[in-house]
């Protein structure tokens, strides 16, 4: 049996790996002294999936992506929040100076995104 991993990078796209495999996920190598990654820096939200095929004697490496920022199975039921925003800022100017009225509506809702045909 296998599964389907759907992976987030400068492309998304589908792997299917077997149920036995090992998935990994962390930077190509990690940094050292002084030319470690800061928190903020876009080096440090990227990293390398890789996945190995499970031996009794050793690991195989299958595959290996850099510049990934995240995966899940596809079988992961995804449920996000949307925010819809709806409004207008009025600016009035006259001799009087400057007024600035807003009229704003916000509302959240939680959607569970299809998977459309691009990353089917």
């Amino acid at each position: 049996m296998s599964r389907e991993l759907l992976v987030f990078g400068p492309k998304t796209f589908k792997i299917t790996i077997p149920d036995e495999a090992k998935v990994t996920f962390g930077p190509w190598s990690p940094p050292t002294g002084e030319g470690k990654y800061s928190r903020t820096s876009d080096k440090a939200l990227n990293g390398t999936l890789r996945v190995y095929a499970s031996d009794a004697t050793k690991a195989t490496i299958l595959a290996v992506f850099s510049g990934i920022t995240g995966f899940r199975e596809t079988s992961l039921e995804y449920t996000e929040e949307i925010a819809r925003e709806e409004g207008a800022i009025l600016w009035k100017s006259d001799k009087s100076g400057y007024t600035r009225e807003e009229k704003v509506s916000r509302e959240t809702d939680w959607v569970n995104p299809q998977l459309t045909e691009n990353t089917k």
